[in-house]
């Protein structure tokens, strides 16, 4: 539903200068940021905002929860079991315990930029994607691969089959899957920067959850100039230019018009960034 806040002329006489009831809620909206918005990829990509949703936080960034690579199965080393190694991971990622074979599935839509196919290394062979929402995956150790770099997959799709490969062999570790995360990149260089892939899962009720609801994020159009307005801490939030043209208004996300000077000051004074 998109959230409009409808203006009087600002040529009418409101009288003695005193903010219209309008801007009064406009400005507990700023202040306060008690509406929701709907960050998901398709929104993002219906309203234009893509290349802003790098400037989110991680909280919001993987505001949909991703799938399993294999299901609800047995977590044989965490994360934290990773990093907690000495020395730790140099890539600190989830295993999943499977056996040799098992589908392996994309965690959400997105581009295929990496595979390798050799068993060299201690990852053997990998699917590293893009995700539509700015994040990157790698699945390590696979017996086989099902996609090539640049393909364009599905949420839930084959991309890949479980093994035990590393280190120039087929068996060079034991059978599991082990899942790298990123935020806010499509192309990770420090691979010791991933974050908890099972932070940003479904929940094991219901593993695919649909998109869900992340507060205090919502589109702000300034007379035609549109910004995205998203939390920053326990400080001001941050305004994102998004230029003068964008799709907001077939986005999902919640949408704050402001067309006359007392709502377009309010707006500067509760947010970072409007110029």
């Amino acid at each position: 539903m998109i959230l409009s806040d409808s203006r009087p002329d600002p040529a009418q006489d409101v009288g003695h200068g005193e903010p219209r009831p309008e801007d009064l809620g406009g400005i507990a909206y700023l202040r306060g940021l008690s509406r929701r918005g709907f960050i998901t990829g398709s929104a993002l990509v219906a309203s234009g905002v893509s290349a802003a949703f790098a400037l989110l936080p991680g909280s919001a960034q993987a505001a949909s929860g991703y799938q399993r690579p294999c299901g609800n199965v047995r977590i044989s080393s965490s994360w934290q079991d990773h990093r907690n190694r000495t020395p730790p991971s140099a890539e600190p990622g989830t295993d999943y315990a499977v056996g040799t074979g098992t589908p392996v599935v994309a965690a959400a839509s997105g581009m295929i930029r990496y595979v390798k196919t050799d068993t060299s290394g201690a990852t053997g062979r990998v699917v590293g994607m893009a995700h539509d929402d700015g994040n990157y995956t790698r699945h390590l150790h696979l017996s086989r691969i099902v996609v090539s770099s640049g393909q364009r997959v599905s949420r839930g799709q084959t991309i890949a089959y479980s093994g035990s490969s590393a280190n120039g062999s087929d068996s060079g570790v034991g059978p599991h899957v082990h899942t790298s995360l990123w935020l806010n990149t499509g192309a990770p260089t420090n691979f010791g920067a991933t974050v908890d892939f099972e932070s940003h899962v479904g929940d094991v009720a219901n593993p695919n959850p649909p998109d869900q609801e992340v507060d205090e994020v919502f589109i702000a159009n300034v007379r035609g100039n549109w910004y995205l307005v998203v939390p920053q801490g326990t400080n001001k939030p941050r305004a994102v230019v998004l230029g003068g043209d964008s799709n907001a208004a077939a986005s999902g996300i919640p949408v704050l018009n402001f067309s006359w000077d007392p709502s377009i000051n309010a707006l500067r004074a509760a947010v970072d960034g409007i110029g």
